[in-house]
């Protein structure tokens, strides 16, 4: 055995100074500590964003935070972030030490927040007994379960989908029960968890959304060009790319055809058949406000799904308009040619698309709505939720 496994295995007196930010703590102020399966990198992933958004919101409120992740990401820039906004973080990696040990140090800790249902599993036994009196948090994230069940209706064949189905059903309805409450991401996930789960227990926590741009500096209709795609290697956002490819381009390029889709975001990494010159693979783009300032419109073509898609809050955020499907709208209080254009066969979402990029007078309207479309996203809500639990 190797000199990191025997300091990673060995059980002895975990020294909470030795965290980072350890100093930051106060034991005047209540704690919540994050459990999370990785640190979250906010630029990447719409579940990661949310939960910074979470964090900030408790250090507004003036609780220690503190940060528990199994992994070490390679990029210390998330790392710093964190560290910057004085969040202490625990990493069984850089501490050589298991989660078990980090929680038999000596300070106290008022609320658990169990990010995802891998965390939930992975570590509620531990904490109900060294921490007992802790308040037990449930961020559901999105309910995974509906997601593969939406998945295997698409392609019932696929027998990893009925595994993971049945894998986060049992989590989600049965572990889920045992904690003091559940974060729905949206009404409808709350209603649907009702079925499975006292509905006095659960609350809404949806992604966090506010403009980032001046929309008096945005560009003009007729300066800008090109449609974005925007997504993670996450396997709704694949699929959506297929039927992208495949089914509604191929009708829009017969009108449109040199309409370009950037496509930002590490696809680029899982997709290699597609190969259309019109459908340009930009990767992961640190700074994508220059994309969101340039585009016609956004669009996001999600056949199944669960949650709240942070990419459709984003497209309101540069007072950019879009065009979605029901999945993809779910949870967002959207409303067809209000704020947005609601389509799902391929043939209605291809004729939006053509509809929107030729009209100026459909664009502007979308657009005058985008601030309406973020204050049920708000961070003010945020923090008076987390203040009422």
């Amino acid at each position: 055995m190797n000199l990191f496994k025997k300091l990673f295995n060995k059980e002895t007196h975990f020294d909470f100074n030795s965290l980072e930010n350890s100093e930051k703590y106060n034991p005047s102020q209540k704690t919540v500590i994050i459990i999370s399966g990785s640190i979250p990198t906010f630029d990447r992933d719409s579940g990661s964003n949310r939960l910074k958004e979470i964090i900030l919101a408790y250090l507004e409120i003036n609780y220690n935070c503190i940060l528990c992740y199994n992994t070490s990401d390679d990029d210390e820039n998330y790392t710093r972030f964190f560290k910057d906004q004085n969040v202490i973080l625990f990493s069984e990696l850089k501490n050589k030490k298991k989660t078990i040990s980090f929680l038999k140090s000596s300070f106290n800790i008022d609320y658990v927040w169990f990010y995802g249902p891998n965390s939930l599993k992975k570590h509620f036994k531990n904490f109900i007994k060294i921490v007992p009196k802790s308040k037990t948090i449930y961020d559901m994230v999105d309910i995974h379960f509906l997601r593969y069940k939406r998945a295997i209706e698409l392609d019932p064949k696929r027998i990893s989908l009925r595994k993971r189905y049945k894998k986060y059903f049992k989590i989600e309805t049965n572990l889920a029960k045992k904690t003091d409450l559940i974060i729905a991401i949206s009404e409808q996930e709350k209603e649907i968890m009702s079925s499975y789960i006292d509905k006095n227990k659960i609350i809404t926590i949806s992604n966090i959304h506010y403009p980032k741009i001046d929309l008096q500096k945005t560009l003009s209709f007729e300066n800008r060009k090109n449609v974005l795609f925007i997504g993670s290697a996450h396997t709704p956002n694949i699929d959506a790319l297929h039927f992208l490819n495949e089914k509604i381009m191929p009708l829009v390029w017969e009108k449109i055809p040199n309409l370009k889709v950037d496509i930002i975001g590490n696809l680029d990494k899982e997709i290699t058949d597609i190969n259309h010159p019109n459908m340009v693979f930009h990767g992961y783009v640190p700074e994508i406000e220059s994309f969101f300032n340039s585009a016609k419109f956004m669009i996001a073509p999600l056949r199944y799904g669960a949650g709240v898609k942070g990419k459709i809050g984003q497209s309101f955020e540069y007072y950019l308009p879009l065009v979605t499907t029901k999945i993809g709208a779910e949870g967002m209080f959207l409303k067809h040619n209000e704020n947005a254009l609601i389509a799902d066969n391929a043939e209605d979402f291809a004729n939006e698309i053509i509809s929107l990029y030729e009209n100026k007078e459909l664009w502007l309207k979308l657009q005058s709505h985008s601030e309406d479309s973020l204050k049920p996203f708000s961070r003010e809500i945020l923090k008076e939720t987390l203040i009422k639990i």
